[in-house]
């Protein structure tokens, strides 16, 4: 089994800090001296903003150590009040790379506008925030990170929600929590990324939970680390290199399936894996709000989904979990009945240097929507209960670019405008995104003819693929793109969707996008043989036997709105 030379590791992992892709979600800490400002009476006792760290037995075994309890580990931070007055609770927990918030030596800085780092770093710096307007926060290791115990089983409902559920449980009966009209407490949560996975499922899990802001999180794990059982081995390279430098204690199935998937340059699908990689990619079906969305309407499965009112944040510019778990989170949430709505942005998870992912970091907002102010206008409402407080905030908003965005009632999938693909034959050797060799493009019939349309939404395909390879499975990589002033076309949001010939294609959601067009742009699909995302090491070598024929239509949502700009 082949492993990351040292060159590699050390390239990679420096790279992955320097951008905050996944360590960037670290611990952040807070000056015990800064204390929360909430108006109080005067005549009032006032009791000090206060900071304490806490470890709590969760009922979900330790299956590290074998012990019947998982000390979890959370800072709690209390905020300043008049005596006998209660407050509301924000959970909150941390991304991939990061530990939780602590009291002490850490960034404090809560610059909105900074996106030199992964977007759930600028949300983890937001608990001090919150703390000074009033919020009781908790920030917690989970499970086998930071000073937590326990094994790492990716957001497990028997083992990190549980854990989650436990420190509600704790602040229940520890915290003077404003409650509701039936006596529950008041309670949000936020966090980014693997901090924004928690909150789904503890919502589900937990009917306590009044309002979510899930933040460039995922839908379908599987879907997201292997779609169509092609494993995206840069990710899970990424992935499984910070795990290893931050000593963090996965799970032995999910570790082993991790080295195998992403250095062992003979795995391309999630068959080539060992009996390990089966059973992860159950976990990981489990351990999704998908498997909540299949089973809650059977009470008796444990995956009974109560509704929440979720405010659901996401990149467009983010290659792991693309802007269709967040689409597909808002469509599941909505339908059980709570307040939902979807914010994007041209942030999320971008993958460094060795792979060729140049694309960069943008704007945290959604045109005159700031998105972490969004934030605490939620929390505001939902939990303090000051009225109008999200009455600006639009119920589907696409980011065009850093300053420009859409506001639409639903996330639009397909279109009018369709692309015709005739039966071409594509080669990985020939097709690929290394070394400048051209993909296949095929445009709209016509370039656009006017101002202010936008490409906003989600394409629909219809496409068949068959392998040329006799006995071996081949692959799409398909994206749409844009050619501009006689340029060669340009992958929208860098969003390549691969489809493998054994799948149904008939009616396939492509990856989402969201850009302005302008008068003269050829709009069209691209299709490569080679993508690097899902080659070994960074490298797309191990496509060059891919060989296919591919033909069909692809619906892009194309339409004139109004574009919402940024209001200086």
């Amino acid at each position: 089994m082949q492993s990351f030379s040292s060159t590699h590791a050390a390239s990679a992992v420096a790279a992955l800090l320097s951008i905050g892709l996944l360590a960037a979600c670290g611990s952040s800490s807070l000056p015990s001296a800064q204390l929360s400002s909430v108006p109080v009476p005067a005549a009032a006792e006032i009791v000090p903003a206060k900071a304490f760290d806490v470890t709590v037995a969760s009922p979900a075994a330790d299956t590290l150590t074998g012990a019947a309890t998982t000390a979890i580990a959370a800072t709690v931070f209390v905020p300043k009040h008049a005596k006998a007055a209660s407050y509301p609770l924000i959970v909150h927990s941390h991304g991939w790379g990061g530990k939780r918030v602590t009291e002490s030596g850490a960034n404090t800085n809560n610059q909105n506008a900074d996106t030199s780092t992964l977007y759930s770093r600028v949300v983890d710096n937001e608990v001090k925030k919150f703390w000074d307007d009033g919020y009781a926060v908790i920030s917690f290791d989970e499970r086998g990170i930071g000073q937590s115990g326990g094994q790492v089983r990716v957001m497990d409902p028997d083992f990190e929600t549980r854990d989650a559920m436990a420190l509600i449980d704790w602040a229940d009966k520890n915290l003077d929590l404003l409650r509701d009209a039936h006596g529950d407490p008041k309670i949000g949560t936020i966090g980014g990324s693997y901090g924004g996975g928690f909150q789904t499922l503890l919502a589900a899990k937990d009917p306590r939970v009044d309002a979510i802001t899930p933040s460039v999180s995922w839908y379908n794990l599987n879907q997201a680390l292997q779609p169509d059982h092609v494993l995206a081995k840069g990710w899970l390279a990424g992935l499984c290199l910070v795990a290893k430098t931050d000593q963090r204690k996965l799970d032995p199935t999910i570790q082993t399936t991790c080295e195998e998937a992403a250095t062992n340059p003979a795995t391309r699908f999630q068959e080539d894996l060992a009996a390990s990689g089966t059973t992860t990619t159950r976990y990981f079906d489990e351990h999704s709000p998908s498997a909540f969305e299949k089973r809650h309407n059977d009470p008796a499965s444990g995956y009974r989904m109560h509704p929440v009112d979720a405010l659901v944040i996401q990149g467009m510019r983010d290659t792991l979990f693309t802007v269709n778990h967040a689409a597909s989170n808002y469509r599941f949430l909505k339908s059980l009945g709570g307040d939902v709505r979807l914010l994007t942005h041209q942030h999320g998870h971008i993958l460094p240097a060795p792979f060729s992912q140049n694309l960069k970091l943008g704007s945290i907002r959604c045109g005159n929507t700031d998105t972490i102010d969004a934030m605490h206008r939620w929390m505001d409402e939902k939990l303090k209960g000051q009225a109008g407080r999200t009455a600006g905030i639009p119920g589907v908003c696409i980011s065009l670019d850093d300053n420009n965005g859409v506001n639409l009632p639903e996330v639009p999938v397909g279109g009018a405008m369709v692309v015709s693909i005739a039966q071409t034959t594509i080669s990985g050797a020939q097709n690929n995104m290394m070394g400048g060799m051209a993909p296949a493009f095929f445009p709209l019939a016509a370039p656009i003819n006017q101002a202010g349309m936008v490409l906003a939404g989600i394409p629909l395909g219809h496409i068949t693929i068959t392998s040329s390879v006799p006995g071996q499975h081949a692959v799409a990589f398909v994206a749409i793109g844009i050619q501009r002033g006689g340029t060669a076309p340009q992958v929208v949001d860098y969003q390549v969707r691969p489809l493998r010939d054994d799948y149904d294609h008939s009616r396939v959601e492509l990856n989402g996008i969201g850009e302005r067009l302008q008068a003269g742009d050829v709009v069209g699909v691209l299709v490569y043989g080679a993508w690097d995302e899902f080659g070994a090491e960074g490298q797309a070598g191990n496509w060059v036997s891919n060989r296919f024929s591919i033909s069909g239509t692809v619906e892009l949502p194309i339409q004139s709105v109004p574009i919402q700009t940024v209001t200086p």
